[in-house]
């Protein structure tokens, strides 16, 4: 492998063979016209320089892809023409390349948020509120939806068919077999000590016999006792799984979904006659969909967990992280508040990573499930008892009211129905009485008109009021009798009307009166559960990013060298707390919540009470987060073509606006000279500057890490033996609390990374390497996050320099000519663009050194696991009486026996990863200076010595016509964009 450049080593960039035959080009003959004045500016370019503004960079991109599109066919003819053309073979050929590089850089650049958080924080349904999808994951409790990294992205393909994508990606069977080698030894070593945790769905030898029989579903206990990895690999249905890449589509989340749990989302105690169920061989999930949260290039992964109990997963997780520009951890928010989660749920191993590899920066929190609140506790807890104590009382008096009005109208609404019945049965009476009247009236006799009437069942007393006369049937009526009678009927019907309008109307507004008040009371619930929510979240907020600081505090403390130590380092300043607790983003949110206010989740019967609308789940602030965080890279995807774009058309500029060097009236022998000799000034003025910042580079690599590491690595051989005394005593003597040979071997089983249900996590590598971090994190820190910036600004500013100097040495020369000083005005734009070039390549050598920054420190970890490998295959095959102290004795033995080298080895690692990266950023700055010192040479020699080769064919003539005419509208484009 090449390595670095050293100091001493000059880095040389090559002269490139002189063009004297292409350098001086002919005057066109006679006859054939050359557009007089034909100036062209580009100035719209720089004023894009200075622009922050995503949007604007982006309309600015998409007009240069037009601008793009219609040179694009302009060049290629120009390439056909044969050799006489005025514009060189290679300056053509450079122009296609650019147009076919700017074509290739419109595609849409992924920004990659990792999704991390235990089982059951509400991961999967935090992704399906965030893409608008009731259902696009699925989010059971169960392992099999957390056993797999699952990435959901834009769906970029234009198919009505295939609206929502999917891709499940299965293991090798090589990795699998690797797997199903450790879930038969948890199982053998849980049964063998007589226990049958296997049983359990919670423990690691649960989990392994679910993963086991979910893909061989006739496996039995007594079968997997027996069997070793290679029975296993026998399985042909198994086989036809593994390595695959099964690809679905569907119109529909729900339809995809269904399609995806046929793979997924079985439960492993389905029917074992339907065979294989092959969620245990997924390796990884790709779901595509056209959410606008994901449009502008947001990638969520939804990542297995920071210590999956499976080591290989866990691995996957890790490396996945690397490439995450964000990492949102996820916990209930009722942990939020009573545990310290933004310290437990990542661990100190984990935070002590973060700082080493400068990714703490890039950590959100989300604390999921807001809508898990009881009221009364939660108002008394915060503190905000006293702020809605009115409200409560007022519910309380609300509530004895409607008791009372209820009641109330109960009692009248009884009435109410009583009256109505005597009211029927007046109406009756009435009714008899007027047929009689009528009957009399009409001359039939008294006696035989009220023949009837007594025989009718008599209404109450109240109603009818009947004299004892009129009672008496035997007695004959006399006609006014029945007269009056009927009359008296008739004003207690009238009066019982009257009285059953006003109790209706009394009912009425009773009624309203209940309504109102039941309405007045549930308004008052919702408001104080809307306040107890927004005021758990802010103190949960507050305690989060409490944590979160405190934890960096507590990593930083623990890895500050005594004063007395030589790592000590006395003028380094602290760390802004403050700043740290400030910059952590934290979101309460509500998925269920947020889909129901959006019409999802219709057969749900979930209450939405404490939300007003769907800013108050705070999914719509997480949406605009994951669409913020992919700013960054669009908007150095942006520069980085409209860089291209501008270096592209102030080339084609030149050739178009080329100088007649003879009608100018100048030698253009003499200006050849003197480009050529302040052109090699220009390159060496770079070499030198190369040179140095490749020596500064590993000279304060040196003074900062290669000449401590030796110490360290001493240092973490000393400290090597207590801590492997440590493994085996009990963790309230302080030790890791491995005190059983069980737990042991499945600390063996996870290579060393074990995070076992309800206890602390164990990482044996990361531990045994924390003396070589403690004692390098705060020179490691100060490299990487102020030194190698501050070196390629430095780098920047002199290449800048440089470029000032050769380009003043022309105008100096020639400004008492007005046709060259007007040229040399034009080049400008070729280097602003230039420096505007380079300031991106050190974007990305920023970018690329934190990946070298944390592939270094993984070094040292990889290293000592590499070593750590003999005794966790030494202590599996340990069985039997004595176990226990046999494996006791054989970790001691291995850590003596090791601890001479493993740590040596580790930083000797590290320096490989680093002296890497010293290659890269000179490579990268080598190539790059390359580049443009090329470009500078065929924009000033096209400007200087103009066109005088050959003569302008009538179809060469045209095709500078057509561009000139595409160039003229260059200003007023990119200006609209502004």
């Amino acid at each position: 492998m090449q390595r670095a450049m050293k100091p001493g080593k000059r880095v040389v960039v090559k002269n490139e063979p002189n063009d004297d035959q292409g350098a001086v080009r002919h005057t066109p003959t006679a006859g054939v016209k050359v557009a007089p004045n034909m100036n062209i500016n580009l100035t719209a370019f720089g004023e894009l320089y200075d622009v922050d503004d995503t949007a604007i960079l982006e309309r600015a991109v998409e007009s240069g892809l037009q601008l793009a599109r219609e040179i694009s066919p302009v060049i290629d003819h120009l390439a056909s023409l044969n050799t006489s053309s005025t514009a060189r073979k290679d300056d053509v050929a450079r122009w296609q390349e650019a147009i076919e590089q700017i074509f290739s850089l419109s595609r849409p650049t992924q920004t990659r948020i990792g999704v991390v958080g235990v089982t059951g924080a509400g991961k999967s349904s935090l992704v399906n509120s965030l893409v608008g999808e009731e259902k696009l994951l699925p989010t059971s409790c169960s392992r099999a939806c957390t056993a797999w990294v699952t990435e959901v992205s834009y769906n970029y393909i234009d198919d009505a068919t295939a609206s929502y994508r999917a891709e499940i990606e299965f293991m090798t069977a090589e990795a699998w077999l690797g797997e199903v080698e450790a879930l038969l030894q948890d199982i053998k070593d849980d049964v063998s000590s007589g226990s049958s945790d296997y049983l359990d769905g919670n423990s690691d030898a649960g989990m392994a016999f679910s993963r086991l029989t979910a893909v061989y579903p006739g496996l039995t206990l007594e079968t997997i006792l027996t069997s070793d990895k290679n029975v296993m690999a026998e399985n042909a249905e198994a086989q036809m799984v593994l390595g695959r890449t099964i690809n679905l589509n569907d119109v529909s989340s729900k339809g995809l979904l269904d399609q995806m749990q046929a793979y997924m989302g079985r439960n492993a105690k389905e029917d074992v006659a339907k065979g294989l169920n092959p969620w245990p061989l997924i390796k990884a999930v790709r779901v595509f969909t056209k959410a606008p949260a994901l449009s502008t290039g947001a990638v969520i992964v939804d990542l297995p967990g920071l210590h999956d109990s499976n080591a290989a997963r866990a691995a996957v997780s890790t490396n996945y992280m690397k490439d995450c520009s964000g990492i949102w951890v996820v916990a209930p928010i009722i942990r939020a508040v009573d545990d310290k989660s933004a310290k437990e749920l990542m661990g100190e191993s984990f935070r002590r990573g973060m700082v080493f590899d400068g990714t703490w920066s890039a950590i959100s929190f989300v604390a999921s499930k807001t809508d898990d609140i009881n009221v009364e506790e939660a108002a008394g807890e915060l503190g905000c008892a006293t702020d809605i104590d009115q409200d409560f009382a007022r519910i309380n008096t609300l509530t004895n009211e409607i008791t009372a009005l209820k009641n109330d109208l109960g009692v009248l609404k009884k009435q109410n129905t009583k009256n109505r019945d005597s009211l029927d049965d007046l109406r009756d009476e009435v009714d008899m009485w007027e047929t009689a009247m009528s009957d009399i009236q009409r001359g039939e006799s008294i006696h035989a008109a009220t023949a009837n009437l007594g025989k009718r069942k008599r209404a109450d007393s109240d109603v009818s009021g009947m004299s004892p006369l009129m009672e008496a049937v035997t007695t004959p009526y006399e006609e006014s009798q029945v007269d009056q009678h009927l009359q008296d009927l008739k004003t207690r019907a009238q009066d019982l009307r009257k009285r059953i309008k006003i109790d209706l109307e009394t009912i009425k507004e009773q009624e309203q009166s209940l309504e109102l008040k039941m309405q007045t009371k549930t308004s008052l619930l919702e408001g104080i559960k809307k306040s107890c929510i927004k005021k758990r979240n802010q103190v949960s907020s507050q305690r989060i990013k409490q944590d979160f600081a405190d934890g960096i505090r507590e990593v930083d403390e623990a890895t500050t060298p005594d004063q007395n130590d030589v790592f000590y380092i006395p003028d380094k300043p602290p760390r802004d707390y403050e700043k740290v607790k400030a910059g952590l983003h934290v979101f309460c949110i509500s998925s269920r919540a947020y889909q129901k206010l959006n019409g999802m989740m219709q057969n749900v019967g979930f209450d939405t009470s404490g939300y007003g609308n769907s800013d108050d789940t705070g999914i719509p602030e997480l949406q605009a987060h994951a669409q913020k965080l992919t700013e960054s890279h669009r908007n150095a995807r942006c520069r980085e073509i409209l860089v291209k774009l501008q270096a592209l058309l102030t080339s084609i500029a030149c050739w178009i606006t080329g100088l007649d060097i003879k009608r100018a009236g100048l030698d253009s022998s003499s200006i050849k000279v003197h480009l050529r000799r302040e052109s090699v000034k220009f390159r060496n003025n770079l070499t030198e500057s190369l040179d140095a910042c490749s020596e500064k580079l590993t000279k304060m690599l040196q003074i900062n890490i290669y000449s401590k590491t030796n110490s360290l690595a001493i240092a973490a051989e000393l400290e090597a033996t207590p801590y492997a005394d440590r493994w085996f005593e009990s963790q309230d003597d302080g030790g890791l609390g491995l005190v059983s040979h069980r737990t042991f071997k499945a600390v063996c089983r996870k290579k060393g990374v074990h995070a076992p249900r309800g206890r602390v996590a164990v990482d044996i590598h990361a531990d045994l390497a924390r003396p070589i971090y403690d004692g390098l994190v705060g020179d490691w820190e100060k490299v990487f996050t102020l030194k190698i910036p501050f070196l390629l600004q430095e780098f920047l500013s002199e290449f800048t320099q440089h470029q000032k100097n050769f380009h003043q040495v022309f105008v100096e020369r020639y400004e008492r000519s007005h046709h060259l000083a007007k040229a040399l005005d034009s080049l400008n734009d070729h280097n602003d663009g230039s420096r505007e070039g380079l300031s991106n390549l050190v974007v990305e050598i920023k970018n690329t050194t934190a990946k070298y920054r944390g592939d270094a420190r993984q070094a040292v970890i990889q290293a000592i696991a590499n070593g750590m490998e003999a005794l966790y295959n030494r202590c599996l095959g340990i069985r039997g009486t004595g176990c226990k102290l046999r494996i006791q004795r054989a970790a001691e033995d291995h850590i003596e026996t090791i601890k001479g080298t493993v740590f040596h080895d580790a930083v000797a690692k590290m320096h490989m990863e680093l002296e890497d990266m010293e290659q890269f950023i000179g490579d990268k700055l080598t190539t790059e200076v390359k580049l443009l010192l090329e470009k500078a040479l065929s924009a000033y020699s096209g400007v200087l010595l103009g066109s005088q080769r050959g003569k302008l064919s009538p179809a060469e003539l045209k095709l500078k016509d057509d561009l000139y005419v595409i160039f003229q509208s260059v200003n007023s484009r990119f200006r609209r964009t502004n």
